[in-house]
């Protein structure tokens, strides 16, 4: 009897991994043609910030430090303000966002497409930034071979 059911368990095993489950698609969104008038979000984990970053018309922007993921009240004094511009991706080429702070800190990276990560389950844009050597033209290093600083954010 013991065997009788150990065979109807694995037939049953069998019927229930046979069965064909569609696939899901691939859902499909909207390039961003701009970054004008949009909102992102990032974190600090190390010193434990959470941002909320505007790129307002006319390439400038603000970056808002809060304590709390509520973003209730401006709790930190971190308003750094920027300058970007934005490059679409092509055929050959990912979309490019270049950020230069007031302060003369340069970052730039590239806008990964909504549908490739995702935060909280949900699927996001996101921006991930390189800080950049004084000349713009090279990602800058530590004493120590490792990336001077990273800027990821996120926008759904």
């Amino acid at each position: 009897m013991r065997i009788f059911r150990l065979l109807l368990s694995a037939l049953a095993l069998v019927a229930i991994t046979a069965c064909e489950t569609p696939e899901d698609e691939k859902k499909q969104y909207p390039e961003l043609t701009t970054l004008n008038d949009t909102v992102w979000y990032s974190y600090d984990a190390k010193q434990d910030i959470y941002y909320d970053i505007y790129y307002n018309g006319e390439g400038k922007g603000q970056m808002l430090g809060y304590d709390t993921s509520e973003r209730n009240e401006e709790q930190k004094l971190v308003d750094r303000t920027f300058t970007y511009d934005y490059t679409r991706a092509t055929a050959d080429t990912d979309a490019i966002v270049n950020v230069t702070f007031t302060d003369g800190q340069r970052y730039g990276g590239i806008l990964v497409p909504k549908g490739n990560l995702q935060i909280s389950n949900k699927d996001v844009y996101v921006i991930q930034l390189y800080e950049l050597t004084a000349d713009g033209e090279d990602i800058a290093y530590d004493e120590n071979g490792n990336i001077k600083s990273t800027l990821m954010m996120w926008r759904e």
